[in-house]
């Protein structure tokens, strides 16, 4: 099962973490079973957030830590603790707060006042005045169901929920393509670093033979300097291959959500059984055009910008707010019973001069920039696709051309030669010689099958699903 397997759900408040394990798993490379291809979910959350009983628990960081990191593991580990996956979900969980502030009716308003009263000594018969009264109104906004401004405020929130799901997905896309990227980082840098190891021990080997050699007079001491000179260029090999590998471990584990430098073991290697047959470009386009969740949110943010625009112009209408209230006037030293009475009263805002003009022309606005964003960023995809099915094709060209047989000569080559030189056949140059192109080539050998993952898993990234496996 891919991302783009998972179905897009009208709304997003519940969490599935059996998705979100899903999609780690898929953008993996793992053996799952495939479904038709439809859109990302909206209800993508991080692992944790679901119930136990409804979905496997994700490894956390310290069962990452204590078993070694198998890519789908990484992924789900990735999914489960990633400090920029759990803050990009925040706006999801922002995106539907906002979608409650929006379908809240408004507050009543209470006015009471106290009104008339005498300044000085009280009203009589022959001072007369008031009477003092006292009024208690009770108001209840109306305009937003006279002309539909709840609504239309309870529709752009849920577009704005249905964006951010969207670009949730997009950043889980993101985050998980590095995931993988950083895994086989790792994967490379360890065996680079476990070919430099050989390469050193290996002129170890021939710097005893040439030690022995002009113990025996042999040959000179100028050759047992070469060779040091060798081993030196292979030791400082050996502490860069230690410090990329250690690089690639910190980014891992940045992924991971791992502090520090705690310890991570890796379980994998690079071996490429079967490559897969290259896709043809219309075709990635024309499916990453249905599973880029950016393209989605780019679309959904047309009908966000279409719904503001609804939504200020609504906001253009008056403001209405009918009260009801009680009255009592005070009569009494006036010879007069008190008096009770009630009041109804309209208060309503004239739309001369402000009619939201400047909102509606932003919302329209706003409306324009996300439909030429969505043109811009089919464009940008499409070259992002090209470049992506290009590097693919020629990394799997780059592998199958890589001869196996040819690794094994380059090492039959460098021991036949080594045998010959310790007979006194053959001279120190052609040793070190042999010693540099098995070298050179088991790197090509290692980084042909480093970038063949590469470009697979980068361009299921670039298509929004996983096409190659």
């Amino acid at each position: 099962m891919h991302p783009s397997d998972i179905r897009l759900a009208p709304s997003p408040w519940t969490a599935r973490s059996g998705l979100a394990c899903a999609l780690a798993l898929a953008l993996g490379g793992c053996a799952a079973p495939e479904s038709p291809p439809v859109l990302l979910s909206d209800d993508i959350r991080p692992p944790q957030a679901a119930p136990a009983s409804k979905a496997r628990p994700a490894p956390t960081t310290s069962q990452a830590q204590d078993t070694p990191l198998t890519l789908d593991r990484a992924v789900q580990t990735a999914l489960a603790a990633d400090p920029q996956i759990r803050a990009g979900f925040e706006n999801v969980r922002q995106a539907e707060a906002d979608l409650v502030t929006a379908g809240l009716l408004p507050n009543p308003e209470v006015t009471a006042d106290l009104l008339m009263m005498p300044w000085g000594q009280p009203f009589r018969p022959t001072k007369q005045g008031g009477p003092a009264q006292t009024d208690v109104l009770v108001g209840f906004p109306i305009d937003w169901f006279l002309f539909g401004k709840r609504a239309a405020a309870i529709v752009a929130a849920q577009k704005g929920v249905d964006v951010a799901t969207a670009q949730f997905a997009d950043l889980v896309r993101q985050r998980i393509a590095g995931t993988i990227a950083a895994y086989y980082d790792v994967l490379e840098a360890r065996e680079q670093l476990a070919l430099a190891r050989e390469d050193l021990a290996d002129l170890s080997q021939v710097q005893k033979v040439v030690a022995n050699r002009v113990a025996l007079g042999g040959v000179g001491t100028i050759e047992l300097d070469r060779v040091q000179v060798s081993i030196y260029g292979a030791q400082r090999e050996v502490r860069s291959r230690e410090t990329a590998l250690a690089g690639a471990l910190s980014r891992l584990r940045a992924f991971l959500g791992m502090a520090g430098e705690a310890p991570v073991e890796v379980a994998g290697d690079l071996d490429v059984n079967a490559p897969a047959a290259p896709l043809a470009p219309e075709a990635a386009f024309a499916l990453a055009e249905d599973n880029r969740p950016d393209l989605v949110a780019l679309r959904r943010q047309i009908a966000f910008a279409t719904a503001g625009v609804d939504l200020e112009e609504t906001r253009a209408y008056p403001e209405v707010r009918p009260s009801f209230g009680y009255t009592n006037q005070f009569q009494h030293e006036m010879g007069f019973p008190n008096a009770d009475s009630w009041n109804i009263a309209l208060q309503m805002t004239v739309p001369v001069f402000d009619r939201n003009q400047g909102n509606i022309a932003k919302a329209r606005s706003a409306k324009t920039q996300a439909e030429l964003s969505l043109g811009a960023q089919l464009v940008a995809l499409r070259a992002e696709i090209d470049q992506a099915v290009k590097a693919y094709a020629a990394a799997r060209d780059a592998l199958l051309l890589d001869d196996p047989g040819q690794l094994e000569a380059a090492k039959n080559v460098r021991d036949k030669i080594r045998a010959a030189y310790e007979l006194g056949g053959k001279p120190l140059i052609e040793v070190l010689d042999a010693q540099r192109a098995y070298r050179e080539t088991y790197r090509l050998h290692i980084a042909s099958r480093s970038g063949y993952w590469h470009s697979l898993h980068g361009l299921n990234a670039a298509v929004g699903k996983q096409v190659l496996q």
